[in-house]
């Protein structure tokens, strides 16, 4: 799904992109990879809580970055609803929980 997402260019990925995506509202669903640093997992948590944005942690930075199709990636930001939806479906198929979101 992230790979579809990167073709349809509704990703900003690496701290750079996703942090300015967040600052202009253009985010929809924030994922941060599992081993991301404190001080990285702080900011974006921080950024998705101020700007009501759901945010997962799953994967690797380099799980997250061969999705993509490109190197390790700490965040990524998907500036889509209805691809939001949809990977969020998956997730809590997964079991997984947001960090942050908007309910």
């Amino acid at each position: 799904m992230l790979g579809l997402c990167q073709r349809a260019g509704k990703v900003a990925s690496g701290d750079l992109a996703a942090e300015q995506a967040l600052k202009k509202g253009k985010a929809d669903l924030l994922l941060l990879a599992t081993d991301a640093s404190d001080r990285t997992r702080e900011k974006f948590l921080k950024l998705a809580q101020q700007n009501g944005v759901h945010c997962y942690s799953t994967g690797t930075r380099e799980e997250l970055g061969s999705a993509l199709g490109k190197a390790g990636r700490a965040a990524v930001v998907i500036q889509s609803r209805d691809f939001t939806k949809g990977i969020i479906g998956i997730l809590q198929r997964e079991g997984l929980t947001p960090e942050t979101g908007r309910g």
